[in-house]
């Protein structure tokens, strides 16, 4: 893909794990359209009724509201700068903006339960090898900190800093950094990891052979990570879930220990709080025991004077 090419100069102003994130969308968009590897001017000559098409056969490839629109997006976005540069006319980037967003569930995807969870450690912790260690620091990392598989794949073991017990997501969503906090059982699943993998410069959770050999340099991809989780997940009986679930497991079980909103949404990294109440999935159960504490006596079993 020339460096010249608007897809290419759009995928330039994202931050990396953005970049990675979008370009390997793009490239799944390219191969249900059939376009050949060298797909970037392809997507900056689309014009309004191919950008239906396209959004149509996503649909019927059965991707979610969400990762539609996110292609929608990109595309949108790379016709613009098609525009700027004055291969393509600005009318044409005024239809496709026209194109409506998919409407998604306000609720969409479950958390897992305690119950899984503990399911899914037990399941993680019988292998013994090199692979079956660093898998079980991902799932770790994932339900620990809440990372997105795009920032979980772009560290490196300088952003750990192993006295602090603390990770540093140097370019999150919005190119935003943040700091995450490890709690103890992540920071031990870390650590045996860590014994195997050594403390040589290099991507923090790399590629691994069954062989045992360790390849710092090679770090995961997301789609690697996506059919890990999903493979996990349906050996737990969980067939349906969506390795977005993780996220949605941190930030729920945070929110049902009472940690008060606002720190849940720094510690997931989202710029609005509005954001962090749609991965709320704390149940009617949740609730009535919350009603069930509501009380209105003082100390001294007194009620106090209210409006």
């Amino acid at each position: 893909m020339s460096t010249a090419c608007p897809c290419a100069l759009y995928l330039g102003r994202l931050s990396p794990t953005s970049r990675s994130s979008i370009a390997s969308q793009l490239k799944s968009v390219a191969k249900l359209m059939n376009w050949p590897d060298d797909y970037g001017p392809y997507f900056a000559k689309i014009d309004y009724q191919q950008a239906l098409v396209i959004r149509a056969v996503l649909i019927n490839a059965g991707w979610q509201p969400r990762s539609v629109n996110r292609a929608m997006i990109a595309i949108r976005g790379i016709v613009k700068v098609a525009v700027m540069l004055g291969t393509v006319d600005q009318r044409e980037a005024a239809h496709i903006a026209t194109i409506d967003r998919l409407k998604h569930p306000e609720h969409q995807g479950s958390p897992l339960s305690t119950k899984q969870v503990n399911q899914l450690f037990t399941l993680l912790e019988r292998g013994r090898s090199a692979v079956a260690k660093r898998n079980v620091a991902i799932f770790a990392l994932l339900l620990g900190t809440g990372l997105r598989r795009s920032e979980l794949v772009s560290l490196i073991l300088s952003d750990y800093n192993r006295r602090d017990h603390t990770l540093l997501v140097r370019h999150g969503k919005g190119n935003k950094s943040r700091l995450l906090f490890l709690p103890k059982w992540c920071q031990e699943h870390l650590a045996e990891w860590l014994k195997i993998r050594r403390l040589d410069d290099g991507y923090l959770l790399c590629k691994t052979y069954t062989s045992g050999k360790v390849v710092l340099d090679i770090g995961l991809t997301v789609s690697a990570v996506y059919r890990l989780i999903k493979d996990k997940l349906a050996a737990i009986g969980v067939p349906n879930a969506s390795p977005h679930d993780m996220r949605r497991t941190f930030i729920t079980r945070l929110l049902e220990q009472n940690v008060d909103i606002n720190t849940v949404r720094q510690m997931a990294g989202h710029a609005d709080i509005s954001t962090t109440t749609v991965y709320d999935k704390r149940d009617h159960q949740f609730m009535k025991s919350a009603a069930h504490t509501l009380c209105y006596k003082s100390a001294g079993g007194e009620h106090d004077n209210a409006p």
